[in-house]
């Protein structure tokens, strides 16, 4: 092979190895970012999300979420299908999917059915044959009036509604909505209050909350949803509304991860969760509510391991994580460094350091050298060279990296190598006095 061919494929080693260390130093470097699939906007979580999302980056954590915005719970399970998201915001109440794997709850919130106080409609069941105004985001609540029209075995026509007061009383008055159906957001206390105020007024009825009286048979034969109560006075005014507490169902919501997402980056995040859920309550109150997902094998969404792992207490530590590569490291390193060297050499830039084995497997290719000379100048080269020699091995016996007593047969064979030195000067100066005489 040509020098020009070693040097070509030298560099490409290098090239190689610098390439190999450059992706290893960005691998462990760079944070591992999540992202998340969250709405409808202004949602408390979609607040939520934004929150938590800003803390881990302003800690400068290994993990961080990058949020996608959504519809709803339904475009956000449609999107962790696709694989448009690692995470997701979701109900339990949604068509599950074998990718859903449970981080946390973040919030369980109460059913409210709401009709004119005139209309007498004592539970869901009176609403037969009626029209229910049914206000979220897309598609949220299909499964919900699904479910309760099943176990009541009544027809309820439905219509979406906007959450636009004035639209909900024109709803009433028209006679398009004979009652209301939503799920009040848990944390948005003083908002709802408000909101509800304005639609009462608007609407001009006395109006009374339906309860869903068989809420512990429907939770036990559907586990998407939970048996709970509306409290009293949630929606305020006076006299306050309601004015006792109100058997209804709850409706949990999931942060879920896609099955496939690494095990090691959801254990951090349900920790930072866990040990950040109160600063994070600072900007999304609904923080303060998370609590651990089920564990239990008939859970609607099965718990991811990296979260088990957290709930368990059995994280993997960092030396565990990462252990092969302390083992490996040093030898993948080691050999990268070895080959960046020589092709180093092979190109030049670095020379090699002579000791004292190669030193001595030079004399014999030095001798022959100082036999073959003809001219004082180039005994003086040779001399020269071996001056170079004898300087670097001197430094690495004053640093320590070659033992004493090594130099002897170096000194011996320097001293050799003078004395042919001058006899072959000798011979050249005799040879030319000959040449000059008559």
């Amino acid at each position: 092979m040509t020098n020009f061919w070693r040097r070509i494929f030298a560099l490409i080693a290098l090239v190689l190895a610098l390439g190999l260390g450059a992706g290893a130093w960005r691998h462990f470097s760079q944070p591992k970012i999540l992202t998340v699939a969250v709405g409808p906007a202004n949602s408390d979580d979609s607040d939520f999300i934004n929150a938590w999302s800003r803390l881990l980056a302003a800690e400068g954590g290994r993990v961080r979420l990058k949020a996608i915005p959504t519809s709803g719970p339904v475009e956000s399970l449609e999107k962790l299908k696709n694989g448009q998201a690692m995470l997701a915001v979701v109900r339990t109440d949604l068509a599950s999917s074998v990718k859903a794997r449970a981080v946390a709850l973040l919030h369980s919130d109460p059913v409210v059915i709401v009709a004119a106080e005139k209309a007498k409609i004592g539970n869901f069941g009176r609403l037969k044959g009626k029209t229910l105004g049914v206000i979220g985001p897309p598609g949220a609540n299909d499964a919900l009036i699904e479910t309760l029209r099943r176990h009541f075995r009544v027809n309820v026509n439905v219509i979406e509604l906007p959450a636009a007061p004035a639209q909900v009383a024109a709803a009433f008055h028209d006679g398009k909505a004979d009652a209301l159906l939503f799920v009040a957001p848990t944390t948005r206390g003083a908002a709802v209050v408000d909101n509800w105020t304005v639609t009462r007024r608007a609407i001009g009825k006395n109006l009374v909350l339906v309860p869903i009286d068989e809420s512990d048979a429907i939770a036990e034969a559907a586990p998407a949803y939970e048996s709970g109560e509306i409290p009293a006075g949630l929606f305020g005014g006076t006299p306050p509304m309601p004015a006792e507490e109100v058997s209804t169902l709850r409706v949990p919501t999931y942060l879920i991860a896609d099955r496939g997402a690494p095990s090691a980056a959801v254990t951090q995040l349900t920790r930072n969760l866990f040990e950040s859920r109160q600063r994070i309550a600072g900007d999304a109150a609904v923080a303060s509510l998370v609590k651990a997902a089920s564990v239990e094998k008939d859970a609607v969404f099965p718990v991811h391991p990296g979260a088990q792992a957290y709930y368990d207490g059995e994280e993997t530590s960092f030396l565990e994580q990462y252990g092969d590569w302390f083992y490996y490291g040093p030898l993948l390193l080691g050999a990268l460094a070895s080959g960046a060297m020589a092709a180093l050499r092979y190109l030049g830039f670095m020379r090699t350091e002579e000791n004292s084995e190669s030193l001595l497997a030079k004399v014999p290719e030095v001798i022959a050298t100082i036999k073959a000379a003809t001219t004082t100048e180039e005994l003086d080269r040779i001399r020269a060279r071996i001056d170079e020699a004898v300087e670097r091995f001197t430094h690495d016996v004053v640093q320590g990296n070659i033992e004493e007593q090594k130099t002897a047969p170096i000194a011996l064979a320097v001293d050799y190598l003078d004395r042919m030195i001058s006899e072959r000067r000798r011979e050249i100066a005799d040879a030319a006095a000959n040449k000059a005489s008559p």
